[in-house]
C-alpha cells in the first residue's frame, strides 16, 4: 500500500511538471522579433499618419514587429507630462495606442 501511494505521488508530480514545460514552450512561440529603426527610415505612409500628431513630441527611435506579413511601427509620443506609444501599420493605418497601464 505504501508503494502504491509513492507511485501515485510520483505520477502526479510528473504530470504537474509536464504541464509547466508545455506552458513555457507556448510562450517561446508567441515571442516576436522586435526591430529598431529611426523615424526618417519609416515608410512615407507612416510619416503621413504622424502628421495628425504634429503638436506632440515624437521620439526619433522607432521599433517595429512583423504581424501577419505587415510591419507595425511603434512610436513614443509625448505631450506635456503625458506619454504613450502609437502603433501604425506600414500602410499608414493607426492600429492603436499603448498607454503602459496593463
Amino acid at each position: 500500500m505504501k508503494k502504491l501511494r509513492i507511485l501515485i505521488a510520483l505520477l502526479a508530480f510528473g504530470a504537474i511538471t509536464a504541464q509547466g514545460v508545455q506552458a513555457q514552450e507556448k510562450d517561446k512561440e508567441q515571442k516576436k522579433e522586435v526591430y529598431k529603426t529611426t523615424k526618417e527610415k519609416t515608410p512615407v505612409k507612416v510619416k503621413e499618419s504622424l502628421m495628425d500628431y504634429s503638436n506632440y513630441k515624437i521620439a526619433n527611435e522607432v521599433t517595429y514587429v512583423r504581424k501577419n506579413d505587415v510591419n507595425v511601427y511603434k512610436f513614443r509620443v509625448e505631450k506635456g507630462n503625458w506619454s504613450h506609444y502609437l502603433l501604425i501599420s506600414e500602410k499608414g493605418k493607426i492600429m492603436g495606442i499603448e498607454t503602459g497601464e496593463h
